[in-house]
């Protein structure tokens, strides 16, 4: 079955068409330095929440031992955190367009502080797991509050570039995240490290408030002959934005049809990277493939290292040929698909180190293409409605990533039985579970597919 050709909106057809013109024109090159400036301290911010984000991957089996909590308690950690995360994408992309960045991106980062302070010094589950939720609560405002920052400071014809860049300068994070945080634990202990991290991330809040500016002087973040001017306002506001309610600027990014292909685009192709790399990867690689702890560590950074290599070259793919996006988003799902298959069902006691290597290979190149999920969203949407509708989009790949840990941690206990620790065969029914996620999301995706080409 072939993959339905993705329509572009009228209004995607004239941002293309201006940023053709505005190239052509020399106009494209004319960045000024603030907005680099402010650029830059944005994408820091997202290196730290990354950072945060996969804290717990590599510290998950330290986590179980520190708290005697099982494997569905242990999945309740990153579920809570992806699930605050989820419900706040559609409040914190209203919160971006009506308050600006800067403020959203320094708020974000005093509650992850807070929220890693209460990691550090917790030793009961609950207290982990309200750290874990602030995690989930500040993490939620970086990414939307970056892309916020992109379209008002860069021309459209840069913006799908500068997201993937984004997400490929945050992957820095996610690496530190897994050998060099795993090595730090093993050396320092849990609250020594917890605690540092606390510390580093609420010294970020300086640095984002005195470097990130919302929008270029005396420039709008609207189109004048799309939204009706609005009276002027004061040199130093954090926005210039025309006053809707909230429950309208909803209603109108979700009448989008771009906003749901985007939302289950990330549902699809997301998730699985997401799974391996916060929570489940460890684990499955230490107990039921027989990896080394380094071994294993070295093998949950691989996705991300495919990302900062694939990332850009995503990025010119969704700007240059927006139509190939959905295809190859099929493709990776169908190709992860087969890459399991092949692990779970491999004949033996472990599957070779090639194949694993090749899994998470394959991973990573979900990383990358959600972020065409993203540009799909931003790209139908009003400008000042480019949070809500990112918002909406970035609620998919979370949301099913969730699932598919709960899923992966109740199947776990239920086929474990009394021993102690999950062996192979235990794995290899819980990861198949995430697999009936990806089938649906497949589906669900070729139904927006259709009402965009109805509209």
């Amino acid at each position: 079955m072939s993959a339905p050709r993705e329509p572009a909106t009228r209004y995607e057809q004239k941002r293309e068409r201006a940023a053709e013109a505005e190239a052509a024109a020399g106009t494209a090159a004319k960045v000024p330095v603030r907005a680099w400036v402010s650029w830059g301290a944005a994408a820091l911010t997202y290196v730290v929440a990354i950072f945060n984000r996969g804290s717990l991957g590599v510290a998950g089996p330290m986590a179980a031992d520190r708290l005697g909590v099982d494997a569905t308690a242990l999945s309740a950690f990153a579920a809570v955190q992806l699930g605050v995360f989820a419900a706040t994408q559609i409040p914190v992309g209203l919160l971006v367009d009506r308050h600006g960045p800067r403020r959203m991106l320094t708020l974000s980062l005093t509650v992850m502080a807070a929220g890693q302070a209460l990691v550090a010094g917790g030793d009961a589950f609950a207290v982990v797991l309200a750290g874990r939720a602030l995690l989930g609560c500040g993490d939620a405002m970086v990414m939307i509050s970056v892309l916020r920052l992109i379209a008002a400071w860069f021309p459209a014809a840069r913006t799908p570039v500068l997201a993937q860049v984004t997400v490929v300068v945050g992957t820095a994070g996610g690496l530190a995240a897994t050998p060099p945080l795993s090595a730090a634990l093993r050396a320092f202990g849990w609250q020594p490290v917890f605690f540092s991290v606390a510390l580093a991330t609420a010294c970020m809040t300086i640095a984002v408030w005195l470097s990130v500016r919302d929008t270029p002087d005396g420039r709008p973040l609207y189109e004048p002959e799309k939204v009706p001017p609005v009276p002027p306002v004061p040199p130093g506001s954090p926005i210039s934005l025309p006053r809707e309610s909230m429950r309208t600027a909803l209603a109108e990014a979700w009448r989008q049809p771009t906003t749901a292909v985007g939302l289950w685009l990330m549902f699809t192709v997301h998730s699985p990277v997401q799974v391996f790399v916060l929570l489940w990867g460890y684990p499955f690689l230490t107990q039921g493939q027989g990896l080394p702890a380094g071994t294993a560590s070295y093998l949950i950074a691989v996705p991300l290292v495919v990302t900062m290599l694939l990332g850009p070259v995503f990025g010119v793919v969704s700007g240059r040929r927006p139509h190939w996006r959905v295809p190859l988003v099929l493709t990776i799902t169908s190709t992860t698909t087969v890459t399991w298959a092949t692990v779970l069902l491999w004949p033996g006691a472990h599957a070779p180190l090639p194949l694993l290597f090749l899994l998470v290979t394959v991973l990573g190149l979900g990383n990358p293409a959600a972020v065409f999920g993203l540009d799909i969203a931003r790209s139908g949407s009003r400008p000042h409605r480019v949070g809500a509708a990112s918002g909406i989009a970035n609620i998919g790949g979370y949301t099913a990533a969730l699932l598919a840990m709960m899923l992966i941690g109740v199947t776990l206990d239920h086929a474990q039985g009394p021993a102690a620790d999950p062996d192979l065969a235990d794995f290899r029914i819980a990861m198949a579970t995430q697999l009936l996620l990806q089938a649906i999301g497949v589906v669900l995706l070729f139904c927006g597919m259709r009402r965009l080409r109805d509209r």
